[in-house]
């Protein structure tokens, strides 16, 4: 059997967590000058060491700045080759981890060639790329924001042990989470993707109760949507919501009714960015069944329970004059927004941005966005006519409290910037992103 594919203890594996504090990014010519090492068995920290090391070259000014390691902190510390055996014996044959393993590892093998020594020979895990497959469409993945989303004290960044202590924290939150998902390859430990994503499970007809799901699905303080796919990967049944607008019988009726085989649940930031994702999804449904879900969801979702357009010039023109151009809500992720133009209501056109550090980068795709579609150089998405009745009367009826999400208008696009960035801020003042995601992921009990 391929080591790769053998099956999974988690247990039974050993860590090794480091970090390297440098006097710049050059392998031949910058040194070590700290390092920080954290031991991981049975998914616990069992161990530490730290070395702040004698360089023998001068520490650049910003790198001081950086790391707060100064000349008098280290001009009575070893040299590397007065602990490098003391390192190398902690790491052991532990895999090694970092969070970004592309600097540490090529560094610290840089060093051990010029000591006349073998380069690693250890497996490697870098919680950066593996939080990259983990939680999808994530801006920023630098160790002190994932500290801050994950609830993981880190005091003193750049501090090599701090550093250490911080990633091993990470490590052991996502090594839980692949017990709770049930890894069962070590090459998924590698490689997490396309089945441990944290925005969403996927689940088999005959190895889960229905109530199972149904729990999950009231459970969900974001919005969702659920998707059953049948044989040749033909959608059976697919619907957006959330707990405002959750109707248990709906649900569980097409749960039990549907020939389902595979069935998959995923968490959106808004309700707004659950519909898009839904109409994707609704493309692909069988036709006779697509009316009689927009049917159940018009009762759910709208106020007066009926539509209010005559026919689909009325709900296009509702959708491109009366609503804007464009919605904004949160994205899932904490500090970041998605942005999505009507008239090219889909994810193909979405765009992402981290609030506020991108605020004049989405003001400027607002404006290119709109001028492409203006002059057709982005065809409009063809949007099923049933559906687009059904969105229209959504974006007029819904209670915006219960699903938050700006409207800009054509008024608004093209002139001062500051007129967007005003109506953000104040949005975000009023409507604060209170998803707890990714500290609370989406996960089934089976």
């Amino acid at each position: 059997m391929d080591s790769n594919n053998q099956l999974l203890d988690l247990e039974q594996l050993s860590f090794c967590v480091f970090d390297l504090e440098t006097t710049g990014g050059n392998q031949k010519n910058d040194k070590i000058i700290e390092i920080g090492l954290v031991k991981i068995q049975n998914l616990k920290i069992v161990d530490q060491k730290d070395f702040l090391i004698q360089p023998d070259v001068p520490i650049p000014d910003f790198i001081q700045k950086l790391t707060a390691i100064t000349h008098d902190d280290v001009k009575n510390s070893p040299r590397i080759e007065e602990v490098i055996d003391q390192i190398l014996d902690f790491m052991g044959d532990s895999i090694l981890v970092a969070h970004n393993t592309s600097f540490d590892i090529p560094f610290f093998n840089s060093v051990l060639l010029r000591l006349n020594k073998p380069a690693l020979s250890n497996k490697s895990i870098c919680t950066n790329l593996m939080t990259r497959y983990l939680i999808p469409n994530l801006l920023n993945t630098n160790l002190n924001y994932m500290s801050r989303i994950f609830g993981i004290k880190h005091k003193k960044a750049h501090r090599a042990l701090d550093d250490a202590f911080a990633t091993a924290e990470l490590l052991t939150k996502y090594l839980n989470i692949f017990k709770q998902k049930g890894i069962q390859k070590l090459n998924h430990l590698y490689y997490p993707r396309n089945k441990f994503e944290l925005d969403r499970v996927h689940f088999k007809n005959d190895s889960i109760d229905i109530n199972e799901i149904i729990q999950c699905l009231k459970n969900q303080k974001a919005s969702f949507v659920l998707s059953l796919k049948g044989q040749n990967g033909i959608i059976e049944f697919a619907a957006p919501g959330n707990s405002h607008y959750f109707n248990e019988s709906f649900f569980k009726e097409n749960l039990s009714s549907t020939n389902w085989n595979i069935g998959t649940i995923r968490v959106f930031g808004s309700l707004i960015e659950a519909i898009m994702n839904f109409s994707i999804i609704f493309s692909k449904v069988e036709q006779n069944r697509r009316k009689t879900i927009l049917a159940e969801l018009d009762q759910i979702f709208l106020s007066d329970k009926k539509r209010v357009f005559a026919n689909e010039m009325e709900a296009e023109k509702i959708l491109s004059d009366e609503l804007g151009e464009f919605v904004i809500a949160h994205h899932i992720v904490p500090d970041q927004l998605v942005a999505m133009p009507l008239k090219a209501f889909s994810s193909k056109h979405q765009l992402i941005f981290r609030y506020p550090g991108h605020q004049k980068k989405l003001v400027q795709y607002i404006n290119s966005k709109v001028f492409k579609i203006s002059n057709n150089k982005i065809k409009k998405v063809n949007l099923n006519t049933t559906f687009k009745y059904f969105l229209a009367n959504f974006l007029l009826q819904v209670d915006v409290s219960n699903t938050p999400f700006i409207k800009i208008s054509k008024s608004e696009i093209g002139k001062k910037p500051e007129i967007i960035i005003e109506k953000l801020d104040q949005f975000l003042k009023a409507n604060p992103n209170d998803n707890d995601y990714p500290k609370k992921y989406l996960r089934l009990k089976s």
